[in-house]
């Protein structure tokens, strides 16, 4: 594994005193470097990129932050963690490249082995955050386990249906019922167009296949999203009318 050394100015920084976890996050941008990361973060007013670490979709390895110095990517816990980002979002973004994948096992396996330290986590599990993804592969990546288990990993129908019934206050069971199928709303580009369940949706196509390049899952049942439930609809027998009503939210329930 070869690291790219990169040299940016920062501003004040403390010394990490010791080093007993990692933890693992998602640029939440589908396209970016280390350099517009550093950018980023600068304008925050902190010293510099955040991460220690940034890892992009062609499996190029980018040493950001100083190692020894304490990061600023997980609030409450930077004091004794080695921050990791990968370019992508992986709340959107349904399979992270495997070239991304395997660069980030080896690092992980390698300050796991440097610092003798074996707890990784997600920033997730530290603060109030999706972060690193719904999609994220964190088990490949913080274990090094080839196609793990992982329910989050692939947003299916049974995840579709818990974020509808969360959205609309609900018993999360997985399990469409008629109490959810009478509480859908039909959602189309003229009706119900901002609704919460429509970002859902949105994810749920992308998972799918279908793409939207250039706004992705905004929440917002623009043209983009209407191609997209057109051609799924296509491709399930349904009436193409590019509005989301009991037979389509039906057809994106299913696996």
């Amino acid at each position: 594994m070869k690291i790219i050394e990169k040299t940016y100015s920062f501003g004040g920084m403390e010394i990490r005193k010791s080093t007993r976890r990692i933890i693992l996050h998602h640029a939440a941008a589908v396209t970016c470097s280390a350099d517009d990361v550093h950018r980023w973060h600068k304008a925050r007013g902190w010293a510099g990129i955040g991460y220690h670490f940034f890892i992009r979709k062609d499996g190029s390895v980018y040493r950001a932050r100083p190692e020894k110095y304490v990061g600023a990517h997980a609030g409450g816990a930077n004091y004794d963690s080695i921050g990791i980002c990968f370019e992508g979002n992986y709340d959107t973004e349904p399979t992270m490249p495997d070239v991304q994948r395997i660069a980030g096992s080896e690092l992980v396996s390698f300050l796991k082995e440097k610092y003798g330290i074996t707890r990784v986590q997600g920033h997730r599990d530290v603060g109030s955050t999706a972060c690193p993804g719904r999609y994220f592969p964190f088990e490949e990546i913080a274990e090094g386990v080839e196609n793990a288990p992982c329910e989050n990993c692939v947003y299916n129908g049974r995840s579709f249906i818990r974020d509808l019934q969360k959205l609309l206050q609900q018993e999360e069971t997985g399990e469409a019922d008629e109490a959810l199928r009478n509480a859908l709303p039909q959602v189309s580009a003229s009706q119900n167009r901002a609704h919460p369940v429509v970002k859902a949706l949105q994810v749920r196509l992308f998972a799918l296949g279908y793409n939207f390049p250039k706004y992705g899952a905004d929440g917002d049942f623009g043209a983009e999203t209407g191609d997209a439930v057109e051609a799924f609809q296509k491709a399930r027998s349904l009436s193409a009318d590019r509005i989301v009503g009991e037979d389509t939210w039906d057809a994106l329930m299913k696996d």
